[in-house]
């Protein structure tokens, strides 16, 4: 069974904890701004925009930088697209691929099996005179009317 290496597994821990963490810092400016200014400071020269930009800033670009060091841990440098090589993504993402087909194949062995009602044999006999196909229980042709 073909395993997820320990690196590309530790790239993906490692980029969703840089996620986390930029989520964290960017949705800490709205608790810091709730809270107000510092006590004994004036709302009028309390200016927290420069801090609110740059945590602002750097949560998000954290959490985007998470989110692809966090592809590359799943689906390695070829499977993600950082590297062009088509063989080579093939092979980073072959435990994607059969992860895939166990599950497609657990969803068929689920699936209650509909009969197939086998098809009728048909016999037709072909009249002597005009060669039209009847029935083979016919005493008539259906065409012409002679005797089968």
């Amino acid at each position: 069974m073909n395993q997820i290496p320990e690196g590309r597994r530790a790239a993906y821990y490692i980029g969703g904890g840089m996620m986390v963490v930029g989520f964290l810092l960017f949705i800490s400016n709205f608790f810091f701004v709730a809270s107000g200014p510092p006590s004994g400071v004036s709302l009028f020269d309390y200016n927290p925009m420069p801090g609110l930009v740059a945590r602002g800033l750097g949560g998000m670009l954290l959490m985007i930088a998470g989110g692809f060091v966090r592809s590359v841990g799943a689906r390695g440098a070829a499977g993600s697209g950082l590297v062009l090589d088509p063989q080579q993504a093939r092979e980073d993402l072959k435990p994607w691929a059969q992860t895939a087909g166990g599950l497609v194949k657990d969803a068929l062995e689920q699936v209650q099996a509909v009969p197939v009602a086998e098809p009728e044999t048909v016999v037709k006999v072909r009249c002597p005179k005009c060669r039209e196909l009847n029935d083979e229980d016919a005493a008539f042709c259906k065409r012409c009317g002679a005797p089968m």
